[in-house]
């Protein structure tokens, strides 16, 4: 470019001395305005590159030096690295001269094919005039750099379409409404059922147990998460049961069937906290919401919405076994919800709950050390039915184990919990979760 500069600078001082011997006339003045023009236009080309896109002259002067495969960029951290390798190839600006430099640059950006560079099926149109900017010196971690290969990477990244932008542009479903309509009473059948028959009812429910409102965005994730030995008779029961009920409330669910391996005394809690560890593997994301679910209770009311409020809701206030009354009032047992932050925050359940009650008792303390506060619907909604099953053999050290929560907390909990998973299947209505969860000695 500066060759040519040169000479239509030499052939405009020709001409003007040649029209100024001939008096001037209109054919020198004119052509005078023409070679004017040509130098603005040349220069304008030379500053700002592609405001004619394809220059003949720029075609001319930044032919590449060698032949070689294209490469075609994913997306601009490809690019950025591409270019990184590059400038560790650059000798310092002072050891080059500029020329060479910018046939160097120029044949770089040819070389990517700009309208190649792609993101999720979406062009990124670099800044043409990129290819002929003056050359100046900046510096990346340290490094003198020109300054065109800065701007490059800084066009890439500001014209890249990430998978954000373009999920916003994706026409999303409808928030589900905040109480979803015809709740109220729901009846129960608490007859024997085979587990066939009951997979075939519902054929909207995906592998796993999970569930996803089709006509409207759910705006609860929730984790059911039942510990579960020896009461094949009501899986039927309670699948059957709960299905129908979670769908009505147009909530986005999964249920886990936790079950203990080998003979030892059940250890309700210790499974709800490998509940909640392995079903947040399960889950991309994780889960918002947890209602930590007792196998023989079936709410009988579809406002008792199986959802995480603000503070910890006990939901099964109401059994019909109990004559719909609250035992006493710190009770957290049989239903509870609580979010995955909540559970967090207080370490999870006891594993030295080895046997029935006490646990739930433990989990009301670590809450109230933590300030926070039970929530409960009113009793004609929070209402349950309580399936027949034989009662388990009471803990004898549940009220010692009870007298220490404040100061053994931090230490029993989702932060010592040990265990061994055996299997994991995904089924079509629930996602079932073996553990071998005995101590070791």
């Amino acid at each position: 470019m500066t060759y040519e500069v040169g000479v239509c600078a030499r052939t405009f001082h020709a001409l003007m001395g040649g029209g100024a011997n001939a008096g001037g006339g209109r054919a020198a003045r004119a052509l005078r305005l023409l070679l004017l023009l040509v130098l603005a236009l040349a220069a304008v080309e030379y500053l700002f590159g592609s405001i004619l896109d394809a220059s003949p002259l720029r075609t001319y002067l930044y032919t590449p030096l060698y032949n070689a495969t294209q490469p075609t960029f994913r997306n601009a951290e490809e690019l950025q690295a591409h270019l990184a390798k590059a400038q560790t190839a650059i000798p310092k600006l002072s050891e080059m001269r500029e020329a060479q430099l910018k046939n160097y640059t120029a044949t770089l950006i040819n070389n990517t094919n700009t309208s190649n560079i792609t993101n999720n099926s979406t062009s990124i149109k670099m800044v043409p005039a990129l290819a002929d900017m003056t050359i100046n010196e900046t510096r990346i971690n340290g490094t003198p750099t020109p300054m065109i290969i800065t701007k490059l990477m800084e066009a890439a990244k500001n014209r890249v379409m990430t998978e954000e932008e373009l999920k916003k542009t994706e026409p999303t479903l409808p928030l589900c409404d905040a109480t979803p309509p015809d709740l109220g009473p729901v009846p129960v059948n608490k007859t024997e059922l085979e587990l066939d028959f009951v997979e075939n009812k519902f054929p909207e429910i995906q592998w796993g147990g999970r569930y996803i409102p089709p006509n409207c965005t759910a705006r609860h994730k929730v984790a059911i998460i039942v510990p579960y030995r020896d009461r094949q008779q009501h899986l039927a029961i309670f699948l059957n049961h709960m299905h129908p009920f979670l769908m009505k409330q147009q909530i986005e669910y999964g249920i886990f069937i936790i079950e203990q391996e080998g003979n030892k005394d059940f250890n309700r809690a210790k499974l709800m906290n490998v509940g909640f560890v392995e079903s947040q593997k399960l889950e991309p994301g994780g889960w918002q919401c947890f209602i930590f679910h007792d196998i023989d209770l079936l709410p009988l009311d579809t406002r008792n919405m199986y959802t995480c409020p603000r503070q910890p809701r006990h939901m099964s206030a109401a059994i019909d076994k109990l004559h719909y009354k609250l035992p006493y009032e710190d009770i957290f047992g049989g239903v509870s919800a609580i979010t995955q932050e909540q559970f967090t925050k207080v370490n999870g359940f006891s594993n030295k709950y080895w046997g029935w009650g006490g646990e739930d008792d433990d989990m009301f303390s670590r809450l109230k050390k933590m300030h926070y506060h039970l929530s409960r619907y009113k009793m004609s909604i929070a209402r349950y039915a309580m399936l027949d099953h034989k009662k388990s053999q009471p803990n004898p050290k549940r009220y010692q184990l009870l007298a220490q929560t404040g100061k053994t907390f931090p230490k029993d909990g989702l932060s010592t919990l040990e265990y061994e998973l055996v299997r994991v299947v995904r089924y079509h209505l629930y996602t079932y979760i073996l553990a071998n969860i005995d101590e070791r000695s």
